[in-house]
């Protein structure tokens, strides 16, 4: 009955829910859409209930085998208990025979333990021999080491046991003598595997690492000793064992000794007999000692373990020796010819490269050429090849003393000193950066530099001698020589420069030096103008200057004449700038030497002096014009100007005036100037001469920057008058 109304309620229920999906007709044609989704919610569902089912299943068998087998253990339990019962029951007239009992029970106990320990000393002859008789296979490097290590452990616990019996102790080590000796064998077989480690790595890899895994499993063996006797001893007494109980037997340490000593009887003959014998020998050998790095790289780094670092430890070694090798070498530097000092640079420089190419880094790599022992050698090279160079060009030197120089095709004097000079020390610059290292170009860069000084110096020297007997044309080709230096000085300075890392050539200053020959070059220049002004015809037309000669146009048109033929001379005989510079200070000096005289002479300044003081300026214009800017002519004339119209001033305020303008572009030119000019004017009332001159000493004065003039102008500081005028305010203030 009660399903009954479940099922009418069921169906009453779906009719609800039917109504809700459908409230309109047109909605019918949705039907069979609601079929579908509704079989399958049913087939969703049924397979979740299965699921279920199936689980509920599982759990329920899960729990059947668990009270299945309490069961089965319940019922052992009961047994068990049962037995217990049983043997307590016979026991019970055992209790009176328990001393006696368990007296029994430790005899059996030591029995037992005895003849364990007579087998295990039996033993030990057996094993020792057959870890004796393994030493001969390399392959059984390995099992010899397990087979002696469990022996020193046997022996170990044999000594303990009895340690409180010395007769025994003593016994029991005589016994354990075969496996010392064995111990001895096996260590020096292990110790000459490791020395051979080259050799072995290339040969025989898997030996080498027996021969480490042997190094490694000791270590590993130590530690755990270590670490039992200081359990033994207690933590608080750990820090008081002695230290050599950890490090043990030590392989480790021992490992790295054999093959440092290995590594120093590698170097034995590079730092003995050949050291001393052949300077070419030694470096093929150290060429060849080298290279086993790479091998090492290669062959040997494998074999270790990777925390060995053992490339490390043979670049370090490695170099040592090598360095130790450089001072040697170096203690009888000046026994070796510069070609052997370049052969040991140059391996230097090959070893670098070699170490760089293995991946070390670049300062370790650098050590040999940047730890200082090669300095002996570089200097005894530097100073030879400056010693060479300067011997070469002071004979060049005196060479063009005599000999007439050189033209080329358009007439320009030269000498070959120029080219010579660069030509050598470029081919050292070569030659070093071919066969040396970063640090020996550097020096050779710095002595090339003081080459260039030194020759600079020599020129200036040979400058000192008066410049008529030096010649016109000697001048000339030194003036071209020296451009030519600047111009290959540079070139040179340049390719070097480029050669050298920054950190060195940042150190490196050629600049000063190059600017060296233009000085030399502005000097030959100013000594080829002395030449022309101390011409004997110069000379007479100068002094002639504000004569009478001068008044009838007999001295600056004869002048300028002479001035023309030297100048076609000059200009055919150097360069076009130096030409320029040479015009330059020709008029400068021209104007100097009229400034001169002008100060000098004794005669009245009247109104045809001042004609023909202008008349001057006019011809000297016109004739350096065809050489010359306008500007740079006027520039330089003007002060011949400025000269005049003070000389025709007529008041004291023009005076003041002029000397103002003046003082503008000529800042250092002096009131005794003025007092001069003054002096010699006709009709200036003394009174008012002396206030001009007072009154210019006090402009001049205002005029100091620092006590000084603001800056010197190219006339007055090298006026012969003024200079030899000890009381004038100018000399006082220079």
């Amino acid at each position: 009955m009660m399903m009954e109304d479940l099922g009418v309620e069921a169906k009453e229920a779906s009719v609800r829910e039917v109504a809700k999906l459908l409230p309109l007709p047109e909605l019918l044609q949705s039907i069979a859409a609601i079929k579908a989704d509704y079989i399958a919610r049913q087939q969703a569902n049924d397979a979740q209930l299965s699921t279920m089912v199936a689980e509920q299943v599982e759990k329920a068998q899960s729990g059947i085998k668990s009270l299945s087998f309490s069961e089965k253990t319940t019922n052992m339990l009961k047994e068990n208990f049962v037995e217990i019962e049983k043997l307590c029951r016979e026991c019970q007239t055992l209790i009176e025979n328990h001393d006696q009992i368990k007296l029994l029970s430790n005899v059996r106990n030591n029995v037992n333990t005895t003849l364990k320990d007579v087998e295990g000393m039996l033993s030990i002859s057996v094993e020792a021999t057959a870890a004796h008789n393994s030493l001969s296979d390399d392959k059984e490097l390995i099992n010899t080491y397990e087979r002696l290590t469990k022996l020193d452990g046997k022996r170990r616990f044999a000594l303990a046991a009895v340690s409180s019996h010395e007769e025994e102790v003593g016994r029991l080590r005589e016994y354990f003598e075969d496996v010392d000796r064995t111990w001895d064998t096996f260590e020096k077989t292990l110790w000459g595997h490791i020395a051979n480690f080259l050799k072995l790595a290339k040969e025989s890899p898997q030996t080498l690492v027996r021969a480490l895994r042997v190094v490694q499993m000791q270590e590993i063996l130590d530690e755990q000793l270590f670490t039992e006797a200081a359990e033994a001893e207690g933590v608080g007494a750990m820090e008081s064992i002695n230290i050599n109980a950890k490090s043990g037997k030590g392989y480790k340490d021992k490992c790295y000794e054999e093959i440092r000593k290995s590594i120093e009887s590698r170097f034995e003959r590079l730092l003995s007999e050949l050291l001393f014998e052949d300077v070419k020998g030694a470096t093929e050998e150290a060429k060849k000692i080298g290279e086993e790095l790479g091998d090492i790289y290669d062959y040997v780094a494998p074999c270790f373990p990777p925390r060995f670092e053992i490339f490390q430890l043979a670049v370090n070694l490695y170099t040592e020796r090598f360095v130790q090798w450089l001072r040697l070498l170096s203690d009888r530097a000046n026994d070796l010819t510069n070609i052997e000092i370049l052969k040991v640079t140059g391996w230097v420089v090959n070893y670098q490269d070699n170490l760089i190419s293995l991946g070390v880094d670049e300062t370790l790599a650098q050590v040999c050429s940047e730890c200082g022992a090669m300095d002996p050698l570089m200097n005894a090279y530097v100073e030879r090849m400056q010693a060479t160079t300067k011997k070469w060009y002071l004979n060049i030197l005196e060479a063009d003393k005599v000999q007439p120089p050189k033209k080329t095709e358009s007439g320009k004097l030269y000498t070959p000193a120029a080219v010579d000079l660069f030509r050598i020390l470029g081919e050292q610059v070569q030659i070093v950066r071919e066969n040396s290292t970063t640090v020996m170009l550097y020096r050779i860069a710095l002595s090339i530099i003081q080459v260039m000084i030194d020759f600079q110096a020599a020129e200036r020297k040979s400058l000192e001698e008066p410049p008529s007997e030096i010649g016109l044309e000697v001048l000339c080709a030194m003036i071209n020589n020296n451009l030519r230096c600047y111009d290959l000085a540079l070139e040179l300075s340049s390719s070097t420069l480029e050669a050298l890392p920054e950190n060195y050539a940042e150190q490196v200053n050629f600049d000063d030096t190059c600017k060296g020959f233009l000085e030399v070059a502005k000097e030959a220049v100013r000594q080829t103008v002395t030449v022309i002004f101390e011409d004997p015809g110069v000379q007479e037309l100068l002094v002639k200057i504000y004569q009478k000669d001068w008044m009838e146009e007999q001295v600056t048109e004869y002048l300028v004449a002479t001035f023309k033929d030297y100048f076609t001379d000059v200009k055919m005989y150097i360069e076009e700038r130096s030409f320029r510079r040479f015009v330059e200070a020709c008029l400068e000096e021209t104007v100097i030497v009229y400034v001169d005289h002008l100060i000098v002479q004794k005669h009245y300044i009247k109104e045809d002096t001042i004609e023909r003081m202008k008349l001057d300026e006019e011809v000297l214009m016109e004739f350096f014009l065809e050489y010359m800017t306008n500007s740079k002519v006027e520039n330089r004339i003007r002060v011949l100007a400025d000269l005049r119209e003070l000389a025709s001033s007529e008041s004291p305020d023009s005076f003041t005036l002029v000397y103002t303008n003046i003082l503008e572009h000529q800042p250092d030119c002096p009131p005794e100037v003025v007092e001069k000019l003054v002096s010699l004017r006709e009709g200036i009332p003394r009174k008012d001469a002396k206030e001009v001159v007072q009154e210019c000493k006090e402009i001049f004065e205002h005029s100091f920057v620092d006590g000084k003039p603001p800056k010197a102008g190219f006339v007055f500081s090298r006026v012969k008058a003024l200079q030899g005028s000890k009381g004038s305010i100018w000399r006082k203030r220079t």
